[in-house]
């Protein structure tokens, strides 16, 4: 999309971004055209204006019954490369595989950007009701669902207050306090696993009655990078199956850690990428 001379680009950049970043977090719900005004703070003119030139660009479609848009089909193709560069996920998807048969349940790979959780893929088991809780690229606060919970508790002290503080506005959104959230932190560092059910999910009605749990896996220094995560109805993940999943994640880990070794340590993450 051409940017006009005498415009300011990093202002324009700003404002698409914003809106593609709007409907990704409404995923397949898609956006009003209101909704998008609400989101990203644009005037209704400038709003239509902006999505009708991704529109153009197949970066945005619209659903001409409802009104609604949605993230352009031009996007996966994007996201499709990006995910390629994460050397983690290309190395880690027989081990989702594996856990997928063994399990039968819905596993995930969830990755660290700054102080989010992004899932970077996904393998879904043959048990018949399916926990698709999550969709490749989906971000969240550090701390929100398993795999988040797992990599947040794995930190330094310090650095989980600064995350607590730096994401409050974030959280607001879910179900549970900072007390809560407190709790489950000192919870997944007695137990070695993170664990949601109702607490992330109460507030999604399309999602109660599911629960997961998750393992952080590390560079050499104990640095939390990634995390392995099992999804399912919250009856499947009740003791003492539970523990025989968290048995199965804990084999997986430490085989990708051992063989990943070289490619976790050269995995810098910053407040914008995991590289």
């Amino acid at each position: 999309m051409a940017i006009e001379q005498g415009s300011e680009p990093p202002r324009s950049v700003e404002r698409l971004l914003t809106i593609i970043e709007a409907l990704s977090n409404a995923s397949a719900n898609g956006l009003r055209l209101t909704d998008v005004v609400e989101a990203t703070g644009l005037g209704k003119t400038t709003a239509h204006r902006l999505l009708n030139g991704l529109a153009d660009q197949g970066l945005v479609d619209c659903d001409s019954e409802t009104g609604r848009y949605f993230v352009g089909i031009k996007i996966l193709s994007w996201a499709s490369a990006a995910r390629n560069r994460f050397s983690i996920a290309r190395l880690a998807e027989p081990v989702l595989i594996r856990l997928a048969r063994r399990t039968q349940d819905t596993v995930y790979l969830i990755g660290r950007v700054g102080d989010e959780s992004v899932c970077l893929d996904s393998r879904e088991g043959s048990f018949p009701i399916k926990a698709l809780t999550l969709n490749v690229g989906d971000r969240r606060p550090l701390g929100i669902g398993a795999g988040s919970l797992a990599m947040l508790a794995a930190m330094p002290d310090d650095e989980i207050e600064r995350i607590l503080v730096q994401q409050a506005e974030a959280r607001s959104s879910y179900s549970f306090s900072e007390a809560k959230l407190r709790e489950m932190i000192e919870a997944t560092r007695r137990s070695g696993y993170g664990y949601n059910d109702v607490h992330i999910f109460e507030h999604m009605k399309d999602l109660t009655g599911m629960a997961a749990v998750a393992v952080a896996i590390r560079r050499s220094d104990g640095t939390p990078v990634a995390a392995l995560h099992v999804t399912s109805v919250t009856a499947r993940l009740a003791p003492p199956r539970r523990e025989n999943i968290v048995a199965a994640l804990t084999q997986e880990r430490a085989q990708l850690e051992e063989e990943m070794q070289p490619a976790l340590d050269a995995t810098q993450v910053s407040q914008r990428t995991l590289a």
